[in-house]
């Protein structure tokens, strides 16, 4: 059940996180149009852990705090039909700040039924603008694709 919390959560975040973004051209959030790359589709957003219920962050492991972010991607084959099907990926990525300072992000893969996700987690100050560049390569595809968005965050929660 903590599961499907956890997905629902992720998703309506996601509209939370999309009227904050201050996205590059190529940057889209989820609930919005997704990136598209052939065949596959990615979803993508970021925001505070704090948005995530106490024992939920236990139950996954997740570091829960006002400086601390999650970034959540979800990649789909849609080659079939429009909804797509999740599909197991890769990724290889990174935040930098306004001074240039990076730190790597290293992605947890969580399943849902018939969802794959992936979260990885973050640090920020507050008012920060953070640029994310991750390179994502689904399961079976034969390239790889480079997602980049930047976003503000503030601290704040418990």
């Amino acid at each position: 059940m903590a599961c499907v919390r956890l997905f629902s959560l992720l998703l309506a975040l996601a509209v939370f996180s999309g009227a904050h973004a201050a996205p590059v051209p190529e940057a889209r959030v989820m609930n919005d149009k997704p990136a598209r790359f052939g065949d596959y589709e990615v979803y993508y957003s970021a925001f505070p852990s704090t948005f995530i219920q106490p024992g939920i962050a236990k139950t996954y492991d997740l570091e829960r705090g006002p400086k601390n972010g999650l970034v959540n991607m979800v990649v789909r084959n849609v080659r079939d039909s429009e909804e797509g099907k999740a599909v197991k990926a890769s990724f290889d990525g990174k935040t930098a700040n306004l001074l240039g300072q990076q730190s790597a992000l290293k992605f947890r893969e969580i399943r849902e039924g018939d969802a794959i996700y992936y979260l990885a987690g973050f640090r920020f100050s507050n008012e920060e603008m953070l640029k994310f560049t991750i390179k994502v390569h689904p399961e079976g595809a034969s390239q790889s694709h480079t997602i980049q968005f930047s976003q503000k965050f503030y601290e704040g929660g418990q």
